[in-house]
């Protein structure tokens, strides 16, 4: 065997007595395995590991330590799954139910408006220039609704139809265009 003439590379102030013939790491003889010759203790603990993982496959067990499942946790993320459930359901139900009632409160409006549209034609057969025309005779909330602009109203240029609209889109945007 050849004399090294490098320092540890873990305690630079000891000189080298052996190289690992796994890493290949010049060291003291502190840093030496347990019970072995040319193996440092950190390849020798990975030695250890693999032969303990080889007996305990061959064996069948775990490869790995199995930490013991907390009740707790198992009762936590049990209840967080029914919430979750529960939760859900109440959204597809009542969210749904709600949808549907605004979509008929939506409906509603725009037929009471153009409901009175129709019952205010002029002598010619015209409807009205603009909904200013009609509002003392809308409901208060068809009336409010007209007030902010969420109800539209169209006529063309002789007045002989119309359209009564309720955007869908964020306000203030033309939704007719994508």
């Amino acid at each position: 065997m050849s004399t090294l003439t490098a320092d540890c590379v873990r305690h630079p102030s000891e000189p080298a007595k052996f190289r690992c013939r796994q890493c290949n790491d010049n060291l003291c003889v502190a840093c030496r395995a347990p019970s072995e010759r040319d193996l440092c203790d950190i390849c020798g603990q990975y030695r250890r590991d693999a032969v303990e993982t080889e007996r305990r496959v061959a064996a069948g067990l775990p490869t790995e330590r199995v930490r013991p499942k907390s009740r707790a946790g198992v009762y936590l993320i049990g209840l967080l799954v029914v919430l979750n459930l529960a939760f859900s359901g109440y959204l597809l139900f009542w969210g749904k139910q709600e949808a549907n009632e605004f979509a008929q409160d939506v409906v509603r409006d725009v037929q009471i408006v153009s409901r009175t549209v129709e019952e205010s034609k002029d002598a010619q057969g015209r409807y009205p220039a603009s909904l200013n025309a009609v509002l003392d005779r809308l409901p208060e909330p068809s009336r409010d609704m007209v007030r902010s602009g969420v109800v539209r109203y169209q006529t063309d240029e002789d007045r002989t139809t119309y359209e009564v609209t309720i955007p869908l889109g964020p306000r203030g945007q033309d939704t007719s265009k994508p």
